[in-house]
């Protein structure tokens, strides 16, 4: 994994600890503006976790997409102000409560950018024009140490207070992550990056 600050202020004690999704980078969230300290983690290629949060007295969690899982996984120890999940599950690959786990190998397997970019950005697809990506084989690299990694010890028990869900998601079936999250959703006509839909990271936490 790897970790950057989309905003650092040196005079907030605030921090929102956003573990992305798959194929994330920061570029794709230059859009969003805060007052707080934004940390974003990325690159699931490896999933070591050395970042200190003791200086932070105040930490809203946020987990998109795949992140949910390796959030869920990782920082089970941690006591957070809020946590808000969007668009994932802490069972990420699952036939019931996340992406059936045929359709993931064949994803592994078949991997193809555009239409991963289509699927997660649909008609707001002109607005990542300027978004650096991976290219295919590093991204397919990824998907495999996800896969490897969100099928085992995984931790169901890690409560997020709110998710936020895409009614029309092509990435995870709406069905599944609505029967994981048990009515502490928030529907969303959006495609599966919301991202566009918030102007900042505090409209999104609902900190402001």
């Amino acid at each position: 994994m790897k970790t950057h600050f989309l905003h650092e202020n040196a005079n907030s004690s605030e921090l929102i600890l956003f573990f992305s999704g798959f194929c994330s980078h920061f570029s794709h969230f230059t859009h969003l503006k805060s007052d707080v300290n934004v940390l974003m983690v990325y690159d699931y290629t490896s999933f070591d976790w050395e970042f200190d949060l003791h200086k932070f007295e105040k930490i809203t969690l946020v987990g998109f997409s795949m992140g949910v899982c390796v959030a869920s996984k990782i920082l089970k120890d941690i006591n957070f102000y809020k946590k808000i999940a969007i668009n994932g599950t802490n069972l990420p690959i699952d036939d019931e409560f996340g992406i059936k786990k045929a359709i993931f190998k064949l994803t592994m397997k078949r991997f193809d950018l555009e239409n991963f970019k289509r699927n997660i950005f649909e008609e707001k697809l002109n607005l990542s024009e300027n978004f650096f990506f991976n290219d295919k084989l590093y991204l397919k690299n990824e998907l495999n140490f996800l896969y490897d990694f969100c099928t085992k010890d995984l931790n169901e028990n890690f409560i997020w207070d709110k998710a936020f869900l895409s009614k029309n998601d092509r990435i995870f079936p709406f069905a599944n992550s609505l029967k994981f999250f048990k009515g502490k959703t928030c529907i969303l006509n959006a495609p599966h990056f919301v991202f566009f839909d918030f102007n900042t990271w505090e409209e999104l936490c609902e900190l402001s």
